[in-house]
């Protein structure tokens, strides 16, 4: 079963990024640019030298997104996922730092994260979608990377979001996401994504614009399993009214 939010995920916009923490690779391998930090994001020397191992993950391959790009930018013109990241914006206190996996162009969701009041760091494997992204909200931040291993320091963020990325991810990344989510964020932060609401590990194939992709899924059970597994405590599983599913959950607080 293909997410049924896989078609709205298609829609947003694109290009290679380079916004005020704006870092580029040189290569496939190589993170090369740093550019300017916010301000008050701990562990700032960290982002020195990052050097990062990106798409030698088996599950996103980054030239799809490449491909369908231009035309994301025109189709991703819906408010779909803005309720959600409003009110995850409005649970957290104002100025707090938020990771936006798989950012794209920033539009929703990243505009409403910062219409909350919120500092931003955007995450996404395509350049193509980060160039729009810099253009859309010059007052975020964008790296270029992937979530599997992403290059940010152990509980830097206060939220994060994923909207239309996990089931871009096959069962092993989407674990390893998961875990890295659990690294990067502080205790009690909240985490915010989308994906099936099935087992589907074989990885079901869907077209874009005429690009293939392929979409994999747990099911609530299993996420709530995978979540508890690396530290989160799964407290709402909701399907808005195009049938998409959002699963939020939260950083375990440790026992007192």
């Amino acid at each position: 079963m293909v997410p049924k939010d896989h078609r709205r995920r298609q829609n947003l916009t694109i290009r290679p990024t380079t916004s005020t923490l704006a870092i580029w690779p040189t290569s496939s391998l190589d993170i090369c640019e740093q550019i300017a930090l916010p301000p008050a994001i701990p562990n700032e020397r960290d982002f020195a030298n990052l050097r990062l191992e990106a798409y030698t993950s088996t599950g996103f391959n980054v030239r799809e997104y490449e491909l369908i790009a231009e035309w994301y930018a025109s189709e991703r013109v819906d408010q779909t996922g803005v309720p959600e990241a409003t009110t995850l914006a409005s649970s957290i206190p104002r100025g707090s730092v938020v990771l936006d996996v798989g950012c794209g162009n920033g539009i929703p969701i990243t505009r409403a994260l910062l219409s909350g009041g919120h500092r931003v760091i955007g995450l996404d494997s395509s350049s193509a979608m980060l160039a729009n992204f810099r253009h859309n909200c010059p007052e975020a931040f964008a790296v270029r990377g992937i979530v599997q291993s992403c290059p940010f320091a152990d509980c830097m963020f206060d939220a994060a979001v994923a909207w239309g990325v996990m089931f871009h991810l096959n069962p092993e990344d989407a674990i390893r996401a998961i875990a890295n989510v659990s690294r990067i964020v502080k205790l009690g932060a909240p985490f915010l994504f989308t994906s099936g609401d099935v087992d589907a590990f074989e990885g079901k194939e869907g077209k874009m614009n005429g690009v293939t992709f392929r979409y994999f899924s747990y099911s609530v059970h299993s996420y709530r399993r995978i979540l508890g597994d690396q530290g989160f405590t799964l407290v709402d599983v909701h399907a808005d009214s195009g049938n998409n599913t959002y699963y939020l959950a939260k950083k375990a607080e440790p026992p007192t």
